[in-house]
């Protein structure tokens, strides 16, 4: 980690900023804006080479395509962006860039000559790094959507997308109140307050998401006004439809929701649950929290429970 002398984080990947620039030419390695990085950025396309201002014009948002031809997960998804972006994106004001991971030029341009959109220049390997540091890439495809401004909107924009194909909500800001059920989103890089809630219908769900907004709004405002790129702590429902719920609810221990099978054939009913409040933060070596058993979850017992993890006061376990 890079740390200025006031004590103000620089770069969490300093092993990366100094791997990369070993003689100190960017020294001390601060993280630049997308819109810093893209200013210069040369985009080429049907009509040739243009800058991101002039992609821009006339545009809502902008949606940085990480992907590449090796990549057979990319293969499948980028005909789907492909048929979306031409039947109602686009109109929306939508302009993608794609920004290649490919081992070199010719696979870029045989890939490219796929896609209805635009292309960071492929001979510019630095910059599509910083991009892809800068939007906190782990794997791909991954889809980063800024707004007209070039500010972050979303770094999850593949499932954003995913869940809106025609654009209705675009450009996808997120909302305070996560469904795990949409995808994990900053789960591995966010401490993120979870609240499992398979059992509750359509109407207890709302209302558990109505009491955490206030408070998930308020850590969004503040991260927004110290000029951070994303809030303290996330808040997530685990709802029915969450696929990955069973899964962690086994990982920090708290008991499955569902029948087991009777008889040889049938299977019992689902036990119901009441909703469980669990702190999750990865980013900490996989640590967890659990508030206690019988904890109702209201806007008041989520504060109290973040302000003892805050503080120390919560019993952390590990994830095995």
């Amino acid at each position: 980690m890079i740390v200025e002398s006031s004590g103000k984080t620089i770069t969490k990947d300093g092993r990366s900023a100094v791997s990369e620039d070993q003689t100190g030419e960017e020294f001390p390695w601060k993280v630049k804006s997308p819109k810093e990085l893209l200013a210069s950025a040369k985009l080429v396309g049907p009509s040739g080479e243009l800058s991101i201002k002039e992609a821009m014009e006339g545009k809502s948002a902008l949606a940085l395509y990480f992907s590449a031809h090796w990549c057979p997960p990319c293969r499948g998804f980028t005909p789907k962006l492909a048929e979306w972006y031409k039947k109602d994106l686009k109109a929306k004001g939508l302009e993608v860039v794609f920004v290649s991971s490919d081992q070199d030029e010719g696979s870029f341009k045989e890939y490219f000559a796929e896609q209805p959109w635009l292309a960071l220049d492929f001979a510019d390997r630095k910059l599509a790094r910083d991009l892809s540091s800068a939007m906190k890439v782990r794997g791909i495809p991954s889809l980063a959507v800024l707004d007209a401004g070039l500010n972050v909107v979303t770094t999850d924009g593949r499932a954003a997308v995913c869940n809106d194909p025609a654009g209705t909500l675009m450009p996808w800001f997120p909302k305070p109140v996560q469904d795990l059920a949409e995808g994990p989103g900053s789960l591995q890089e966010v401490p993120t307050l979870l609240v499992f809630c398979e059992s509750a219908g359509p109407e207890e769900a709302r209302a558990l998401e109505e009491a955490l907004e206030p408070l998930a709004a308020a850590y969004v405002a503040r991260a927004r006004a110290a000029g951070e790129d994303g809030a303290e702590v996330s808040f997530m429902l685990a709802t029915r439809r969450a696929e990955l719920a069973p899964r962690i609810r086994g990982m920090v221990g708290l008991p499955s929701v569902g029948g087991g099978l009777f008889g040889r054939c049938c299977r019992r009913p689902a036990a119901p649950s009441a909703p469980r409040l669990v702190l999750l933060d990865i980013p900490d070596g996989g640590g967890y929290y659990v508030a206690a058993e019988g904890t109702e979850v209201t806007a008041a017992s989520v504060e109290e429970f973040l302000a003892g993890y805050k503080a120390g006061k919560l019993e952390r376990k590990q994830l095995s």
